[in-house]
């Protein structure tokens, strides 16, 4: 049973709760603030509700001329692509390879990122007509270009290559591709760890010699600033125009891949989404019928349509999807089999979480302060586990295959880090990286139980590892106003960098419930005529209690309805 405690300091209210999440509001507050004045005055200027004014304040966005770029981006926001180092001496060249007929190949990723990317480059360079073919590893190759594949391309007579989202620390298969006269473009946006790739020209945002002014582009943002630096390196065709073409792909991929949604990666993913929801690309176009999609936003965009083509990376061949994605007369049935993939990987996720959190219960693994779990799981779906684990057992979570492959997760809104403990075990390890949040490892599997023993020890005595959730204001499910939504639809997209704002709601006693799901797993409550949907929160309602306390978020404008983001029931 969790116990609620409630304090009160200089009179905010503070709810915590014993499974280690704690909601707070935001402090200080609105009414509290030292720019509220300013904030109201710029809520009156834009017809954008107070709150949410609130937010964007605290973003960094404090002024008019801030406020309605943000509400109105346009393609005049999008950067110089010749800011990015080596992005003139990478034009050149692929110019010179169009001249002259060369074979270029681009080396992708297996996520939607890597797909996305390597779909808009591809288009791209399609355009100039390019001699232009694509790879994308499967996941079992592991991330990147490796030695191997540059064997491979080497014998396909292929002399200039091109990477989308990988490269920046493939110094060996730069050696490989030196050696077999092979140019490499780096196209990347990862950290960059250790020395430059020797590469023949290497672009990234995170360069620390950049001059470029937004470092956090995602693959196919990089992809789309190359494909945009094309464009303006000839006289022939406006890129205000065509612009068009790309922008979806690169919109899709930074969603996905959970970039911050501020800077430039707003600029794109607005043009983007509008383009998606007033004149789509047909494949996307067929893609929304099929899924039932009438109205596309960043939600849309991040549980509905990316994780389609993220299944085909994890289990199936992501080269599938780039083929569809490149191919204007690309039928229903295809992208109806990309469907399928996806309900291939949601039941097999849902088999195996169910055995791991099992297994996890019976051993008293989740007594443990990180949990490790092993077993004969799918390489293509740990992480998914390992960030359900966290989310139901509040702690986290390293799932690690049969093959040694381990994926860990951390608690959203905590501030452990992950990485630290993985690297204070490394000599258990064969290979880890990671950051934060999310890190993956390859372990000998003789040796999982003396990594999950030390683990626990490298914790021990550290600070509480706990989740905080910030509200922005308390506001009773039923008292919520429909116009609220209106505002709500100016601020998309959301994500990192532009949350969308979080609601507390006091006790409700009285709703309707309807569980769904194969295995009922999921919640749909009306409450006065508000639609919410709980997911993978079902097994709480299956339970008796007399009444409950929750966090929302609007969910999509259009429908009216909400999200539960966390809840605590009362006995």
């Amino acid at each position: 049973m969790e116990i609620i405690v409630i304090t009160i300091i200089f009179g905010v209210v503070h709810v915590t709760i014993s499974n280690h999440t704690i909601w707070q509001p935001f402090i200080p507050s609105l009414d509290t603030h030292s720019k509220k004045d300013l904030i109201h005055y710029l809520a009156r200027q834009t017809s954008i509700n107070p709150i949410l004014m609130f937010g964007l304040v605290k973003n960094g966005i404090q002024t008019e001329d801030q406020i309605w770029k943000f509400l109105y981006p346009s393609i005049r926001d999008l950067h110089d692509p010749f800011l990015l180092n080596d992005m003139k001496k990478a034009v050149i060249r692929i110019i010179q390879a169009l001249k002259q007929k060369e074979p270029i190949m681009i080396f992708g990723d297996y996520d939607v990122d890597g797909i996305s990317s390597s779909t808009l480059l591809y288009k791209g360079l399609k355009f100039f007509g390019a001699n232009v073919s694509f790879r994308l590893p499967i996941r079992h190759e592991g991330y990147g270009i490796s030695p191997k594949a540059i064997e491979e391309i080497s014998h396909r007579g292929v002399s200039l290559i091109i990477t989308v989202d990988n490269g920046s620390s493939a110094y060996d298969a730069m050696k490989v591709a030196k050696e077999k006269g092979i140019d490499v473009i780096v196209t990347d946006h990862h950290e960059i760890l250790g020395e430059f790739p020797n590469s023949y020209a290497f672009i990234n945002p995170k360069r620390f010699d950049n001059k470029y002014p937004y470092p956090n582009l995602s693959g196919a943002g990089v992809a789309f600033k190359l494909v945009q630096a094309l464009f303006q390196a000839t006289s022939n065709f406006s890129w205000e125009k065509y612009c068009w073409d790309y922008i979806e792909w690169a919109t899709l991929g930074t969603i996905a891949d959970l970039m911050p949604l501020n800077g430039e990666n707003r600029a794109i993913c607005w043009l983007g989404i509008q383009k998606m929801n007033n004149n789509p690309n047909p494949i996307l176009e067929n893609l929304f019928d099929l899924l039932h999609i009438s109205h596309i936003d960043s939600s849309k965009i991040g549980f509905q349509i990316a994780p389609i083509f993220n299944a085909v990376g994890r289990i199936d061949d992501p080269n599938i999807a780039v083929q569809l994605l490149t191919n204007p007369f690309a039928s229903q049935q295809e992208l109806k089999s990309l469907i399928a993939i996806n309900r291939l990987r949601q039941a097999l996720t849902s088999e195996q979480y169910k055995q791991a959190e099992q297994e996890i219960i019976r051993k008293g693994w989740n007594q443990d302060r990180i949990i490790v779990i092993d077993g004969d799981f799918h390489n293509g779906i740990i992480g998914i586990i390992a960030a359900r684990i966290t989310e139901n057992f509040k702690k986290p979570a390293i799932v690690i295959s049969e093959s040694g492959i381990g994926s860990a997760r951390t608690l959203q809104g905590s501030n452990f880090s992950i990485i630290k403990p993985i690297n204070d075990c490394s000599v258990h390890l064969k290979r880890y990286g990671g950051h934060q949040g999310a890190a993956g490892l390859t372990i000998d599997l003789e040796k999982i139980d003396a990594f999950r023993r030390d683990i626990q020890l490298t914790t021990g005595n550290g600070a509480k590892i706990e989740s905080i959730i910030h509200y922005a204001d308390q506001m009773d499910i039923k008292q919520f106003p429909d116009t609220l939504f209106d505002d709500l639809a100016a601020l998309e997209p959301f994500g990192i960098g532009n949350p969308k704002p979080i609601f507390y709601s006091p006790s409700i006693k009285w709703f309707r419930l309807e569980l769904f799901g194969k295995e009922k797993e999921h919640a749909k409550l009306t409450i006065k005529k508000k639609s919410l949907l709980a997911f993978s929160k079902g097994k709480i309602f299956k339970n008796n209690f007399s009444s409950f306390e929750f966090l929302y978020t609007p969910n999509c404008s259009i429908e009216r309805n909400f999200l539960i983001h966390d809840i605590h029931t009362f006995q």
